[in-house]
C-alpha cells in the first residue's frame, strides 16, 4: 500500500498549516492587545463546564459521530444539550425532554442557554454553520413512542428561530420511526440532511429496516424545496451514519454488509443532490480475523481534502480492541493506522460514544477519546496527519471514572476553531451529568470562505 502519496504534498499542506497557525496567532495577539488579561480567566488548553444536571434532571451532549456543536460567524460557539426533567404527578413519573442550544460568551470561558428546540419532547440534534445563520436538525417524539425529524434555521445575532420547524421525516408507529444522524453544508451552500430509520420495507424508498436516508436542499432553493427522501445504503442495512463535506461533495459513511463488517461510503454531489457512486465503497479496511468493527465511526475532512474515519477494530470478545483511523484521498487506497490500544473494546453490534474527531490546521485532525480500560476517567488527544499519528497520544485531562464516557467533536470542514470537543461525564458525584468543552482558550474561529448564502 502506498504510504508516500500524501507526503508528496508536504510543501503545500505544511504551507496551509503555517497559514492557519499564523492566522490564529494574529487573531490572538489582536484580541489580547484589546482585552485586559483579567477578563480572560480561561487561557490555554483545558476543560470549561457548560452546564450540569439539576435535581431530578439528566443532561447529555450529542452523538460523537454527528456535529453536536458549531461556531457562528458572529464569533460565538454553540453546543446542543439534551435535558430530561422528571416530575411526579398522581403517582406517575413524567419525563420532559428538551433540546437546548447553549452559547459561549465569545472566548468560550462562560456559557448560557440561548434557546430551546420549538417542538415538544425534542432529543438528539445536529448543528451546521449556514452562512450567517445556523441550521439545526433534531429528533422529537412529541409524546409518542416513535420519532420524527425536524429542521429549522437559527439567527445567532438575535437568538431567534427563523420561521417554523419543517418536518423532514415523519414517523407513524414503532416500526416506522426516524432519528437524526447528521447535517452538512457544502461550500456552494447546499444542505444534506441524513437520518437513521427503523421502518418496515416500503417501496420505493426503503428496501430494508435499519437504513440511512437522505434529503437535499439545493443552494438558492426555498426552505420548503427539500428533495424527496432516498435511501443511502444500497446493500441491506446501513447504521449510525456520519457525514462531512468536501467542497461541493458530501461523504456519508455508515456500517453495512457484507457481514455487517464494513463502513460503507456513498457521496452526494451538492450541486444536484445525486449520488456519485451506484453502490457502496469501503471507507475502512477489509474485514480480517480478529479485526471487526462496531456500529459507529466518526468522519472528518481535513483542510486539504483528506478523509479521516475514526472507528474501532476488535474481536467479538474482549482482549484485542483498538481505536484506529482509516484515511484516504479521493482516488487513492484507504490505509488504516492504530492510534490507541484499548483491549476491552469488542466488535459487533455495539455503539461506543467515547471517541470523536476535531478539525485541525492543514492536513491534520485531532482524535479525542477515553478508554474503556480506564473506565473513561481520562481524556486523550492524538494528532493525526494524513492518517498517521504524529507521536503517541497524550492525556490532556485527568478525571474520575465516567468523566469522559461520551464526546462530540468540532469537525466542520469550513471552520477551524479553538474549541475541539464537547464531553459528557456521569461521575459518582454528579450522576445526572456534566457537559463540558475542551479546547484552546480563548477559542477563536477561522473561516475558510466568506459566509455567502
Amino acid at each position: 500500500m502506498d504510504y508516500g502519496t500524501g507526503r508528496r504534498n508536504t510543501e503545500r499542506t505544511r504551507a496551509l498549516i503555517v497559514a492557519d497557525f499564523a492566522a490564529l496567532i494574529g487573531v490572538a495577539f489582536h484580541l489580547l492587545s484589546c482585552v485586559p488579561a483579567q477578563q480572560l480567566p480561561c487561557r490555554g488548553q483545558g476543560l470549561v463546564e457548560i452546564t450540569r444536571a439539576g435535581v431530578d434532571e439528566i443532561v447529555s451532549c450529542m452523538s460523537s459521530r454527528a456535529n453536536g456543536a458549531a461556531p457562528s460567524r458572529d464569533g460565538a460557539l454553540f453546543v446542543l444539550v439534551h435535558r430530561i426533567k422528571s416530575t411526579s404527578k398522581a403517582g406517575h413519573t413524567i419525563h420532559d425532554n428538551g433540546l437546548e442550544l447553549w452559547r459561549s460568551n465569545g472566548d468560550g470561558s462562560a456559557w448560557r442557554r440561548a434557546a430551546v428546540a420549538p417542538v415538544d419532547q425534542s432529543r438528539s440534534g445536529v448543528l451546521a454553520p449556514d452562512g450567517d445563520l445556523l441550521s439545526c436538525l433534531w429528533s422529537a417524539s412529541e409524546g409518542r413512542p416513535f420519532g420524527n425529524v425536524y429542521w429549522q434555521r437559527f439567527e445567532p445575532r438575535t437568538e431567534q428561530w427563523i420561521g417554523s420547524p419543517m418536518l423532514l421525516a415523519e414517523g407513524r408507529h414503532t416500526s416506522d420511526q426516524f432519528g437524526v444522524s447528521d447535517l452538512v453544508r457544502t461550500e456552494g451552500g447546499a444542505l444534506v440532511a441524513v437520518f437513521g430509520n427503523n421502518a418496515d420495507v416500503r417501496a420505493p424508498v426503503w428496501n430494508c429496516p435499519w437504513s440511512t436516508g437522505m434529503r437535499w436542499l439545493g443552494s438558492g432553493c426555498g426552505d420548503q424545496e427539500w428533495s424527496p427522501m432516498v435511501q443511502v445504503n444500497v446493500i441491506p442495512y446501513g447504521l449510525c451514519a456520519t457525514a462531512a463535506a468536501r467542497g461541493h461533495l458530501v461523504d456519508i459513511v455508515y456500517r453495512t454488509n457484507p457481514g455487517d463488517a464494513i463502513h460503507g461510503l456513498r457521496t452526494v454531489d451538492g450541486r444536484d443532490g445525486e449520488f456519485v457512486q451506484e453502490s457502496e465503497e469501503n471507507a475502512g479496511q477489509e474485514p480480517a480475523i480478529g479485526s471487526w468493527i462496531q456500529n459507529q465511526g466518526v468522519l472528518c475532512i481535513d483542510g486539504t481534502g483528506g478523509r479521516t474515519l475514526l472507528h474501532v477494530l476488535a474481536d467479538y470478545q474482549s482482549g484485542a480492541g483498538r481505536l484506529v483511523v482509516s484515511w484516504s484521498r479521493p482516488g487513492q487506497p484507504v490505509r488504516t493506522a492504530t492510534i490507541a490500544e484499548d483491549p476491552p473494546l469488542e466488535a459487533g453490534n455495539n455503539t461506543s460514544f467515547h471517541f470523536t474527531l476535531a478539525r485541525g490546521p492543514g492536513n491534520q485532525v485531532f482524535a479525542y477519546f477515553a478508554k474503556v480500560s480506564e473506565h473513561f476517567a481520562n481524556l486523550w488527544q492524538c494528532l493525526v496527519e494524513d492518517g498517521l499519528p504524529v507521536g503517541a497520544g497524550k492525556c490532556v485531562a485527568h478525571g474520575k471514572p465516567n468523566d469522559f464516557f461520551m464526546q462530540t467533536g468540532m469537525h466542520h470542514g469550513d471552520a477551524l476553531t479553538g474549541m475541539h470537543v464537547v464531553t459528557l461525564g456521569r461521575p459518582a458525584a454528579a450522576p445526572g451529568g456534566v457537559v463540558s468543552a475542551f479546547g484552546s482558550w480563548p477559542a477563536r474561529t477561522i473561516w475558510s470562505a466568506p459566509s455567502g448564502r
